[in-house]
């Protein structure tokens, strides 16, 4: 009898493995689908940013004022123009810089992205970078990428985790199409949505990037948009002060975010329509831009970028690079303009770290001889601080630059960047435009347990008393179930409030037989729904300084939940396998 029962749970088991198999490969094949589209958005907005590129050109050599160039000043309005009437006619979605929309879309919206939001993004964004805007197109292209494998998964009518899934490999396919690095791509969309790496996701990212990258290296070949140098191996007083290097990032990084947002808020409190602030934007570039031509300050930034990492700028002028490119990108993007700022952080940092370089390098040559060796660290420091994401980072810089005797700079700079960032900055470059709006988003370490619910982990049988109870009468059911707080309820199971040791301490022992609960009790208490996650739960006791919480229902007590059922829900979060995870796609 008990051979065969075995035999039955054992195919059983196949069976299901079969089932979870035939869906995460179907996923799989569509992952790898998403990314080839991804790839060729990618070579069509380079294609329309070339298109505009030419207009550029064409304005610059046709309209001049004497020894002023008229037509390279007002480019980037008349691109600001285009994009802002773009955004407004077709998709709001695609104003600013586009990943708080895709972040948005997978936390809030069930992984769901308008079509139109793709054809827009890449008109919109075409035109503002193509015409001198201060923008990147890394943004645009992973919005592009994520709403291509949203659209995907609508049309064929997969469930919200498939469709979430597909959204984070439009994403990492975008990423790695526009930078040319595939494995940089697939953490910046693991990392940047979920704010941590799981391999369900990251399977389906990886198809996608490489199936991307492929497409666009068929298209335009495989030449690196940023040219990386290799120096050598740094020496154990590099990386000390490499250290230094990321303490600076990080309060660069405050000062950026800070910038793009305030911009953003200026911008929004002008009386003007919403489609031609962007045009405003686009002027204050160009008055910016036109001293400083050939650095970078207009569009992406690659010229400026190449020549900062070649070893070209003196300390002031780098200094000062830094600070036109962040102000150039805030007007740009926070009048409502539609691109992308993941270029312009990589930019600032450079200079940045180009500058602590050659402050290094004029103290002593021989101890520091590689000022460019620092430039390289703050692009990634800098980006790791802005949007705490230093694995993205690190790999990243390490794919552009095809050398791996980086890793140990880039490592030194990035961890004290991304210590600093949890303390200088609120939120990140992606996620403040959430939180302003009120809408919660991952902490690090913390979203796993936003996969459990209150109900699965509280304490249903709980022990109550009602307030007629003697405080006498509490402190020996204290005793005897090592309980140090209780609900109070009434007769029909409604919470009436919490007693606590604290609140029998507050009454001389001798009068404890006397003193009835309803007296010294907790009207005005903090509770949560059995519906509620239990990252939720953290945050409340957190934020009040207690150690439980009521769970109610309908205004009845139906659970207790403590902070020894959230370590069991955290261990039970964590312990779930890749094969139960798959199951539900």
């Amino acid at each position: 009898m008990i051979e065969p029962r075995r035999e039955i749970k054992r195919r059983e088991e196949r069976v299901k493995l079969f089932r979870v198999a035939k869906r995460y490969g179907r996923l799989e094949i569509l992952s790898m689908i998403a990314g080839a589209i991804s790839g060729l958005a990618a070579v069509s907005l380079d294609f329309a940013i070339e298109v505009f590129r030419d207009f550029l050109e064409y304005l610059e050599s046709t309209y001049m004022l004497g020894p002023l160039d008229i037509g390279l000043i007002l480019a980037p309005t008349l691109g600001g123009l285009i994009s802002g009437v773009i955004t407004w006619r077709i998709a709001p979605e695609v104003r600013g810089h586009g990943i708080p929309n895709v972040l948005e879309s997978f936390l809030h919206r069930q992984g769901i992205i308008r079509p139109r939001v793709p054809i827009a993004r890449i008109l919109s964004s075409g035109a503002l970078i193509g015409l001198g805007g201060s923008a990147g197109r890394e943004g645009p292209v992973g919005q592009v990428g994520a709403g291509l494998g949203s659209f995907l998964a609508q049309v064929l009518k997969l469930p919200v985790r498939p469709r979430r899934i597909l959204l984070i490999s439009g994403l990492s396919a975008g990423i790695a199409a526009a930078f040319d690095a595939p494995l940089g791509g697939v953490l910046f969309g693991v990392e940047v949505l979920t704010g941590s790496v799981h391999p369900v996701e990251l399977i389906p990212a990886f198809l996608a990037s490489i199936s991307a990258v492929s497409v666009s290296w068929t298209l335009r070949g495989a030449k690196p948009i940023i040219s990386i140098p290799s120096p050598p191996l740094p020496n154990p007083i590099e990386l000390v002060l490499l250290l230094g290097l990321g303490a600076t990032t990080a309060l660069v990084s405050r000062l950026w975010v800070d910038s793009l947002y305030g911009a953003e808020d200026r911008f929004r409190e002008l009386k003007l329509p919403e489609w031609l602030k962007p045009s405003l934007g686009g002027l204050g570039t160009g008055l910016i831009a036109y001293w400083s031509l050939g650095w970078g300050i207009m569009g992406p930034g690659f010229d400026g970028l190449n020549r900062i990492l070649s070893g070209q700028g003196w300390l002031e002028f780098l200094l000062l690079l830094a600070f036109l490119k962040l102000m150039a990108t805030s007007l740009s993007i926070g009048s409502g303009g539609s691109g992308g700022i993941f270029t312009p952080t990589l930019f600032i940092g450079a200079a940045v770290g180009a500058a602590y370089g050659h402050v290094l390098h004029s103290l002593n040559p021989f101890l520091f001889p590689h000022p460019e060796l620092f430039a390289v660290a703050g692009m990634a420091a800098h980006f790791t601080a802005a949007a705490r994401a230093p694995l993205t980072a690190v790999v990243l810089v390490t794919e552009l630059a095809r050398s791996y005797v980086l890793i140990p700079a880039l490592l030194s700079s990035c961890a004290t960047s991304y210590f600093l960032s949890l303390f200088l900055l609120r939120s990140t470059m992606y996620t403040r435009e959430l939180e302003e709006k009120g809408e919660r988003v991952f902490q690090v370490g913390m979203e796993t347990l936003d996969r459990v619910r209150v109900e699965d982990v509280m304490v249903r049988s709980v022990v109550t008393v009602t307030p007629d109870k003697s405080l006498e009468e509490v402190h020996e059911l204290m005793l005897h179930t090592h309980h140090m707080g209780f609900p109070v309820v009434d007769s029909e199971g409604n919470l009436k409030g919490m007693v606590t040791f604290e609140d029998l301490m507050r009454v001389h022992r001798r009068l404890w037989p006397k003193v009835r609960v309803e007296d010294v009790m907790r009207g005005k208490i903090l509770s949560i729904r059995p519906d509620d996650t239990v990252h939720t739960a953290v945050e409340r006791m957190l934020r009040c300084g207690v150690g439980r919480l009521p769970v109610i229902n309908d205004g009845k007590l139906v659970g207790l939940i403590t902070k020894t059922d959230v370590l069991k829900a955290y261990g039970k979060a964590v312990s779930m396998k890749d094969l139960d995870e798959a199951a539900s796609i």
